[in-house]
């Protein structure tokens, strides 16, 4: 067995997860490009957003400057950044998972019992993701130039999101030396990756007296490649150049370690465990607590910035006409609440969906599951208790996210009602993963992942017209949809829960019939 054999290997695991997400970030490309064109249809509306976003901190630090005024520079601008976070947490999560996940569950000493080199594994790793980052890069371009925004910006872009994922399999090379930890491992590696993009934020934030700050991370060489706007393809190289470095850096580091260990010791746990952790909840808190926080203090960080920044700037930009479609489509005239509608929708779908379906997935890899339920613990309180924060943690996100932006627009009873009405499609996602691994033992993962594009690719069909209202009915988010189409009111709300409910105890119900594979 070579590394060629453990390529095959990679993808043939990957058939479902690889293609899909690829497809899901050219979808969201492509939409974006539509919805610009309908948003701003003119240079004038695009060069009014322009000059409105500089005094927008929470877009300048989020998305970052605009380098031109086409279509195709305002779609970089709105989810450029985006397609980069994408496209790295995609390439981080799959290195991980064919290194350091391997060695955890015993495949990679079985994988070294054949002819195979040291270094094999993470080499093959690296070939097939980084292969996946070049496909997503032809695929945009080829979106982009069918759209008719030419060649140069949609390949620029599409090098931003390739660099990006590129980035971020470096940065899991390396941190799957340091830990003996998967979970950990992608952890720190994604953890780098924000921060930098937030250096790179505070840097653009700041203006031009700042501007050498974003050249010190590699996230700000990727969004100055100026797509739609003067490229600078010499990032691209020097990119590479870095990428590189990090994989040299990795590959030192994996001949100094032992096989199954990490560089870095663990720190020692307490001697006695608190009483706590004897029941599921408990263990649950123990397990999710670091993720838990750390997203609930993001949506705080975003709920406050676009509430303390947001109202002023779109009032204006609302003047301009800019916000007269979606004006139509969420049967409001208020520039203020069109857009809060748009950020909180956004973030259910792509956001918290996403957080709802890891936390209930995370009973796959469980280790402590064996010795847990062989106590006096039945499966579906095991299950219940990893439930209990995929579903009250988006509720307390949203409700932070609420609050702020109640008290920058200083009406916090309507932040909080557009934030909370989404919730029961977040637990409808997460119901959905819950019969996914209850029903589905191993291909449960692929039916949960897969329930969460059918439902985005549902919105982004809807938007583009490619989907009727009645069809878009098929997605729990289409009933506290932001437009017209959805009134959700405490009977949707309800029923919306039932659902949820009854994905649950669907998957409850295969789980108790079913063996566990651990």
């Amino acid at each position: 067995m070579n590394t060629g054999t453990l390529i095959r290997l990679i993808l043939r695991r990957d058939r479902v997860w690889q293609p899909l997400w690829i497809l899901s970030v050219t979808l969201f490309v492509a939409a974006t490009v539509t919805t610009i064109r309908e948003l701003l249809p003119t240079p004038e509306a695009r060069r009014d957003y322009f000059v409105n976003i500089i005094d927008n901190p929470a877009i300048m630090l989020l998305q970052g400057p605009a380098y031109g005024d086409s279509v195709g520079a305002a779609a970089a601008q709105q989810r450029g950044a985006a397609t980069t976070i994408f496209a790295a947490l995609a390439s981080i999560l799959l290195v991980v998972k064919h290194t350091r996940s391997d060695e955890e569950q015993g495949r990679r000493e079985l994988v070294g019992s054949a002819a195979v080199g040291r270094h094999a594994p993470l080499t093959a790793a690296l070939a097939v993701v980084l292969g996946a980052n070049l496909v997503l890069a032809l695929l945009i371009t080829v979106v982009g130039a069918s759209a008719g925004l030419g060649l140069a910006g949609p390949l620029a872009w599409g090098l931003m999101a390739a660099s990006a994922g590129w980035l971020g399999a470096g940065l899991a090379a390396v941190t799957v030396q340091l830990t003996r930890s998967a979970r950990t491992a992608g952890a720190a590696a994604f953890a780098v990756f924000f921060a930098a993009y937030l250096v790179r934020g505070i840097s653009d934030l700041a203006g031009p007296g700042l501007e050498w700050l974003g050249w010190l991370v590699p996230n700000g060489w990727i969004l100055r490649a100026r797509a739609f706007g003067a490229e600078r393809w010499w990032v691209f190289p020097l990119l590479a150049v870095f990428v590189a470095a990090l994989a040299w850096l990795a590959y030192t580091l994996s001949a100094r370690r032992d096989l199954g260990g990490g560089l870095l010791a663990p720190r020692l746990g307490p001697a006695r465990a608190p009483a706590a952790l004897r029941g599921p909840l408990g263990l649950a808190w123990r397990v999710h607590r670091g993720a838990a926080l750390a997203w609930i203090a993001g949506a705080a960080f975003v709920g406050a910035g676009l509430g303390l920044a947001g109202p002023s700037v779109l009032e204006q930009f609302g003047q301009s006409g800019g916000l007269d479609h979606w004006a139509r489509r969420t049967g409001t005239d208020d520039p203020v609440e069109i857009f809060f509608r748009l950020v909180v929708y956004e973030l259910a779908v792509f956001s918290m969906s996403l957080y709802a379906i890891m936390t209930v997935l995370r009973l796959r890899g469980e280790g402590a599951t064996e010795l847990f339920l062989s106590g006096p613990v039945s499966r579906a309180r095991w299950v219940l208790g990893h439930l209990a924060f995929a579903a009250a943690v988006p509720g307390a996100m949203l409700v932070v996210a609420g609050l702020g932006l109640g008290l920058g627009s200083g009406d916090v009873g309507s932040g909080l009602a557009l934030t909370t009405v989404v919730l029961p499609g977040v637990w409808v996602m997460a119901g959905v993963a819950v019969a996914a691994y209850g029903l589905f033992r191993r291909a449960g993962t692929v039916v949960a992942w897969t329930a969460l594009a059918l439902a985005i690719a549902l919105e982004l069909g809807w938007e583009l017209r490619l989907v009727n209202d009645q069809v878009f009915m098929i997605s729990p988010f289409a009933h506290v949809h932001y437009s017209t189409l959805a009134d959700p009111g405490p009977g949707t709300l309800l029923g919306l829960t039932l659902v949820a409910t009854a994905f649950t105890a669907l998957g409850l119900y295969g789980l108790r019939r079913r063996d566990l594979t651990l």
